[in-house]
């Protein structure tokens, strides 16, 4: 007996905006292995791409990710030692950072740039034009009514890198957390099945009541997270193990 796969409209809009993000960045991790640069950290593309496209300033850079400026600091700082981008101090301010790509970093920027450029000619080739811009203005309506639901700045940075965030009686299910700090955060009747944690301080968090199935957790510090009313998945018991 088989299963029929669920139809379109009976997937979250989540659940397919997740799908679409991976499906992103695996042809996107091909492309940079392919290009040499498979050790480009986890949201290093989009630093790379920021700079590639505009020159961005590292507060224009920090506002993009939605996350603390030592966050950022320490992205900026492996891709800095992975030979993907240059840190200078401005001439003309001292206080201010200068980012460039090095020649590895616009190669990365060329290979992330084509394989993206394929994939939404392809669709368009697939769906049409018009079907493409009318995803486009959904997903910016998707953003403003979340973000306004939220009453927080699209892209917005957290108010203090000392404040400790806090989650309750929320669906986050399918939610993203990647490069971003949630030392002793605090979460509590709040769905986070599906979600994926990537490169996050998870220090001394603490979980109470919360739904963890099909959560991953890559390249996260976990050092005094606990858990209440729920069982350690083994994907965290694997990644203390790991250190």
């Amino acid at each position: 007996m088989t299963t029929e796969p669920p139809k379109l409209d009976q997937i979250m809009i989540t659940g397919l905006l997740r799908g679409a993000r991976n499906a992103y960045g695996a042809a996107i991790r091909k492309a940079l292995g392919e290009a040499g640069c498979d050790d480009v950290p986890a949201s290093g593309i989009f630093v790379i791409g920021a700079i590639a496209r505009n020159n961005a300033p590292l507060g224009e850079i920090i506002k993009g990710l939605g996350t603390s400026k030592q966050a950022v600091g320490q992205l900026i700082d492996t891709l800095v030692l992975r030979g993907y981008v240059a840190r200078e101090m401005d001439p003309e301010d001292r206080r201010r950072l200068v980012l460039t790509l090095t020649e590895r970093g616009k190669a990365a920027a060329v290979a992330t740039a084509a394989v993206v450029g394929r994939i939404e000619a392809e669709v368009t080739a697939q769906l049409g034009a018009e079907y493409v811009s009318h995803t486009r203005e959904t997903l910016a309506a998707i953003m403003q009514t979340g973000f306004a639901m939220a009453a927080v700045e699209p892209g917005a940075a957290p108010a203090s890198e000392t404040a400790v965030p806090r989650f309750k009686n929320r669906r986050l299910d399918a939610a993203v957390f990647e490069t971003c700090a949630l030392a002793d955060a605090k979460f509590c009747d709040v769905n986070l099945a599906d979600a994926a944690f990537e490169n996050v301080n998870l220090k001394g968090a603490k979980f109470h009541n919360v739904n963890l199935s099909g959560v991953t957790i890559t390249n996260a510090k976990i050092e005094g997270l606990k858990i209440f009313g729920y069982d350690i998945p083994a994907l965290i018991k694997a990644e203390r193990a790991r250190g």
